[in-house]
């Protein structure tokens, strides 16, 4: 299916959306603050930044293993292994994070959170 864009060009619907999605939406400043620190709070970016740190002091290990340190283990330079897999993991938490971030959370859904926790008190709703 073919949308016609702004400019006057037909562009596939998929891709209208897809460029909709990676637009940041219009926030206030605090909402940006917000939407910065779920990204930077998120378990992915943890997950990712300490993969990443100890990748790097697993595999400057295993540049410099001795032939010796490798014979050991079995002709395997295992420092060098793990340590370049803990990288690669640590490339998809982040890249993972960059490409989906956590949707922003606008003003009007904290005040309707803050509205229901009022409600129903910080124990949850009743018979919980």
């Amino acid at each position: 299916m073919q949308v016609s864009s702004a400019s006057g060009h037909e562009v596939p619907a998929g891709a209208q959306a897809a460029s909709a999605r990676r637009r940041k939406p219009d926030l206030t400043p605090e909402e940006a603050r917000n939407w910065r620190l779920a990204k930077l709070f998120d378990l992915r970016s943890f997950i990712g930044a300490l993969m990443l740190i100890f990748g790097i002091l697993v595999i400057i290990p295993g540049f410099l293993a001795s032939p010796a340190t490798i014979d050991k283990a079995a002709g395997i330079n295992l420092a060098l292994w793990v340590g370049g897999i803990m990288l690669a993991l640590a490339a998809f938490f982040l890249g993972w994070v960059l490409l989906k971030p956590p949707p922003p959370v606008t003003m009007a859904e904290m005040e309707a959170a803050r509205k229901a926790r009022e409600e129903f008190g910080t124990q949850g709703p009743a018979g919980h």
